[in-house]
């Protein structure tokens, strides 16, 4: 027991800690809770981090995001409780279904959109958007999950918070100016990470899926990312072409604001993309309860989808 909170499985764990599905025994729900490690819970810097991802969550509150329900100490143990989001993530997902059609990566793609513009007008910037990060719910719904690495206002003008020097950030898909500095990330950092995690969902590798950290870390600052066209032949030009400003290596070429794609989402009545008999990753189709989604895709992508 954490608390009022009683540990029933283990979840998942990182750096920072581990997760555990649990129980509110004050409120009789499932949450989660994400515990720091022992070993972190004397350093400043760990502590400060986790404080932070408990601050970040706390000042958003949307329907694509994992929303905080509080924080806690217990004999030393320091924890954030988190609403319980069943489902998987995208990672998963993806390794386990194969690659998206073109209607449902945009689906998801506006979707964590919509809650990127939402924490970047709450001047929270998530610096750590990757697949194993967003959440699909049995619905459709994606979930953004971990704050561990947002970035708020008031840490702008103080020592950033870092791990034993590293530049935060999963290398897979973090951005060129994330890389050389972690607080010259703003919202167009967390839009080129969602270029690369789009390109996953197509392509079921990230763009720079080859070498070592280092030579990922270089190509992110100096590769063109590889064509979509000639990886899914299907994916309309036009699209190609967002997905490829979206990984622009100068944040200035990038869209400038999550808003600007999500009326791309929002002008079509969205209605779920099935998951269940979904097509193998070689076959590409469009699900028939996507439809609403797809018709969207051939008005804004002219090319057959």
């Amino acid at each position: 027991m954490l608390g009022p909170y009683r540990l029933d499985q283990f979840i998942g764990g990182g750096g920072m800690g581990a997760v555990f599905r649990a129980l509110d025994t004050t409120l009789d729900r499932t949450v989660a809770v994400k515990v720091l490690a022992g070993r972190q819970a004397d350093d400043e810097e760990m502590l400060k981090r986790f404080r932070n991802e408990a601050q970040s969550a706390a000042r958003l509150d949307h329907e694509n995001i994992g929303r905080v329900h509080a924080v806690g100490s217990e004999s030393g143990w320091h924890f954030i409780v988190f609403e319980f989001i069943e489902g998987t993530n995208l990672r998963d997902l993806v390794r386990a279904e194969g690659p998206f059609d073109l209607a449902r990566t945009v689906d998801v793609a506006m979707q964590v959109a919509d809650a990127l513009e939402h924490a970047s007008e709450r001047d929270v910037v998530h610096r750590d958007i990757k697949p194993s990060n967003i959440v699909i719910t049995p619905a459709g719904r994606a979930r953004i999950v971990d704050m561990g690495l947002a970035r708020l206002p008031q840490v702008a003008e103080d020592r950033d918070l870092t791990v034993s020097g590293m530049t935060l950030g999963t290398f897979d898909y973090i951005s060129p100016e994330q890389a050389r500095d972690p607080r010259a990330a703003d919202v167009r950092s967390d839009l080129y990470s969602l270029g690369c995690t789009i390109f996953f969902m197509l392509a079921g590798r990230p763009p720079f899926a080859d070498g070592t950290m280092v030579q990922k870390l270089l190509q992110h600052q100096q590769q063109a990312p590889p064509s979509l066209d000639d990886i899914r032949p299907d994916v309309p030009a036009r699209f190609a072409e967002i997905v490829s400003r979206l990984m622009a290596k100068d944040p200035l070429d990038r869209y400038q604001r999550p808003a600007v794609l999500v009326p791309i989402w929002r002008r079509s009545p969205r209605r779920r993309v099935c998951t269940s008999s979904r097509p193998g990753p070689s076959e590409h189709r469009l699900c028939r309860s996507s439809e609403p989604v797809a018709v969207l895709c051939r008005g804004l992508f002219p090319s057959p989808v």
